[in-house]
């Protein structure tokens, strides 16, 4: 029996999360789990930490996006990034985001590899493009980092333009 590598998908939006989630059912490579607020997504991530929350969880890839009725620091992704860095045992869980929000500073903070460490940035009207392949890196190639390290270049690249 194999099992298929477990994608959380969370946003306040609840049309987009069943558009992603539909989008990686489609390959039948993924089982996506949905969230629509915060609280069952942190509910998700403690039901499949190991070792009691000392070891990384078994989520293959977080698909996020931004809470415009937040700060920027209160936001999913850094209590992720806080719970993981909680225990020398945890590496960081792959991120993606998929959010309408790209103002410079959230995307350089997200990006940050000491920080967000966040895999790739995209908006929702065009994530189909390039979903499946990006989950298909981070799950299968382990390119997190690499994914992390291209979408830094092409901000800064960005920036300079």
């Amino acid at each position: 029996m194999s099992f298929k590598p477990v994608i959380l998908i969370y946003d306040l939006d609840n049309k987009l999360v069943d558009e992603i989630a539909a989008e990686i059912g489609a390959t039948g490579l993924y089982t996506s789990i949905n969230t629509y607020n915060e609280s069952n997504a942190m509910d998700a991530i403690r039901q499949y930490d190991r070792g009691f929350g000392f070891l990384t969880n078994k989520l293959s890839c977080i698909i996020t996006g931004w809470n415009n009725h937040k700060k920027p620091r209160d936001q999913f992704i850094y209590r992720l990034r806080a719970l993981e860095r909680s225990s020398p045992l945890r590496t960081a869980t792959p991120v993606i985001m998929v959010t309408e929000d790209h103002r410079m500073d959230l995307k350089k903070r997200a990006l940050d590899p000491a920080d967000g460490a966040v895999c790739a940035y995209l908006h929702p009207d065009s994530f189909r493009e390039n979903l499946t392949a990006l989950l298909h890196q981070v799950v299968f190639q382990k390119g997190a980092a690499d994914l992390n390290r291209q979408a830094l270049e092409a901000l800064s690249q960005e920036a300079l333009d």
